[in-house]
């Protein structure tokens, strides 16, 4: 009996101090030092808990909602009965004066202007993709066990409806799209406003995981990548002396770039409006069997494209330096488990990738890996072999958090001992040069800015202020001068969607309170967290490669860099 109580007594010792030490370990480790969207609500979502002792556990031990863990699996094997949400579904009613913003570009050419080299210089000229932006376009290995596959971002919305936070916002007269997304701005403020799920994410429904949009197969190699050998390189910090205008063009640039003065209100104003119930339902898995079945068989697509489409968005920073930003949505983010606690699952998920040209050579890759990453020298990466791949660089995705890293493998971070750990391997490959939306965004160059703490709206130092108040100020927002910022289709899709990218809300559920059966909260960290902001938000302006403030080195071989964390120290 006395040997019985001893070893539980060892366990439980032994439980604390381990969930102790990894608490402190993150605090100590975790290099972002502002605090998040749910962290400065901690004592409102503390309180929605309707159980004593939930909260008294979760304010003075940090386990919150221990009584609703239960294995988090990709999929659900089991039959559950369905949270439901109380709301209004989105219906169009069919009224004449709903309509969704339009901006075309063919009617700027009444303007006076009869020789082409009269438009030089105007804004409003649509700029084309470089070629040599194409021809060094990413290769994305997704994981060969991936449940939450590429999203399309129109077919999201079909699915969400507006929130803010955890109330519905009852707009059954409208029905959101990409071409009118950012009149949300008009009714709430973006730090509260959401796109929420309309089912219970937990059910898995198709459109979550989209598998309708896996890649297609290529047929001759399986696309087979290219090994890169070792390099010798510097380990410091900067690039050599004849590289200091790419790698910071901030520093460098004799005068520092500015945005041109257009209106962030996506375009010249345009009359041209397109009615609603022409493409009330034109996405998802039915609307495609439809289709096939009535239009007959259909031409094959290529091995890697998937139907659901990437964002181009490129930056000129001046001086003959293009960033060209490859932006991946993915409609669910499985979080990764830790001691086989799952943590970090949110709806929507935007990820992207750099590569830096100078004059048309690329210079580097950034993978961007949660609110982090890492960049590499263009020659350090991996790169595809095959027909329309060559030279191409190659990026693995993680399995359910989408996070890119340069090699397959196992990727530590934040955690010692490998306890918190991305996972990615030679899966199925995705060409996102084969379907994409292109666009040009003139922003003005930011320096030293850091990613993670951009959000919707407030200023950028930590202040106090209030999660039940949507019309006070909070913390973090986009500077005036990147507010002023403007967005344009490329000359490719003249008429791509321009609303949704000043879109200043989440692209999912916020985070789910304390007394809901789906949260928990073990050693700070929640199991739900809020689900994205845009790509907007991702530090487009950024000099250096890195996404957040701090030392940003080019690591110089795949060696190199895996034996750096997310954020790029040792």
């Amino acid at each position: 009996m006395v040997y019985h109580l001893r070893r539980t007594l060892i366990a439980v010792v032994f439980f604390v101090l381990s969930y102790v030490a990894l608490s402190a370990l993150h605090s100590h480790l975790d290099p972002n030092t502002s605090k998040s969207e749910e962290e400065r609500e901690d004592n409102v979502w503390i309180a929605t808990s309707k159980y004593w002792v939930d909260r008294q556990a979760c304010r003075y031990l940090g386990l919150c909602g221990l009584a609703h863990y239960r294995p988090d699996p990709a999929m659900k094997p089991w039959n559950r009965k369905s949270v439901v949400r109380h709301t209004n579904d989105q219906v169009f009613l069919g009224g004449d004066d709903i309509y969704a913003e339009y901006s075309d570009w063919e009617d700027i050419i009444d303007d006076d202007k009869n020789s082409p080299d009269q438009w030089e210089g105007d804004p409003r000229v649509l700029k084309d993709v470089p070629q040599f932006v194409l021809d060094h376009a990413p290769l994305i290995h997704l994981y060969s066990g991936e449940q939450f596959w590429p999203s399309d971002i129109n077919e999201h919305l079909l699915y969400t409806t507006p929130y803010m936070n955890h109330t519905t916002m009852n707009m059954t007269n409208e029905r959101h799209t990409l071409y009118n997304l950012k009149h949300l701005n008009q009714k709430v403020k973006g730090k509260y406003s959401f796109m929420a799920s309309k089912e219970d994410v937990e059910d898995r429904p198709e459109w979550l995981g989209s598998p309708y949009n896996k890649p297609v197969p290529y047929d001759d190699d399986d696309g087979e990548v290219e090994e890169v050998g070792e390099y010798e390189f510097s380990d410091a910090s900067d690039p050599k002396d004849e590289d200091v205008e790419w790698w910071d063009p901030y520093r460098y640039a004799e005068e520092h770039k500015i945005a041109l003065p257009l209106k962030p209100q996506e375009a010249p104003a345009s009359d041209l409006k397109i009615d609603l119930r022409k493409s009330k339902r034109t996405t998802g898995p039915s609307y495609r069997r439809a289709k096939a079945s009535n239009l007959g068989p259909t031409m094959p697509k290529p091995g890697g494209y998937s139907p659901a489409p990437a964002t181009l968005v490129m930056v000129d920073k001046g001086n003959g330096i293009l960033d060209a930003f490859w932006f991946y949505f993915y409609s669910y983010n499985l979080g990764t488990t830790v001691l086989n606690i799952r943590f970090g699952n949110h709806v929507g998920d935007w990820e992207h990738s750099l590569i830096r040209f100078k004059d048309g050579v690329p210079k580097a890759v950034f993978f961007s890996a949660h609110s982090g990453g890492l960049a590499y020298s263009y020659n350090a990466v991996e790169k595809g072999k095959g027909k329309g791949r060559d030279g191409r660089p190659v990026l693995y995705s993680a399995l359910g958090s989408h996070a890119m890293y340069a090699s397959p493998g196992s990727h530590p971070y934040v955690l010692p001992f490998g306890l918190l750990a991305d996972v990615t391997d030679k899966g199925p490959l995705w060409d996102p040069a084969l379907n994409y939306l292109a666009y040009h965004f003139n922003t003005t160059i930011t320096h030293n800015a850091d990613a993670h703490s951009i959000s919707a709206s407030g200023s950028r130092s930590p202040t106090p202020w209030s999660p039940s108040s949507p019309l006070s100020s909070s913390p973090h927002t986009l500077s005036p001068s990147e507010l002023e910022s403007s967005f344009q289709p490329a000359s490719c899709n003249p008429k791509a969607p321009l609303s949704w990218w000043w879109y200043n809300g989440h692209w999912g559920d916020k985070f789910y309170d304390l007394g809901d059966r789906r949260q928990w909260r073990f050693a700070g960290q929640y199991h739900y967290v809020n689900g994205p902001l845009g790509p907007r938000y991702k530090n487009l302006g950024r000099s250096r490669l890195c996404q957040s403030r701090g030392t940003c080195r080019i690591v110089e071989s795949l060696n190199e860099g895996k034996k750096k964390s997310w954020l790029g120290k040792k």
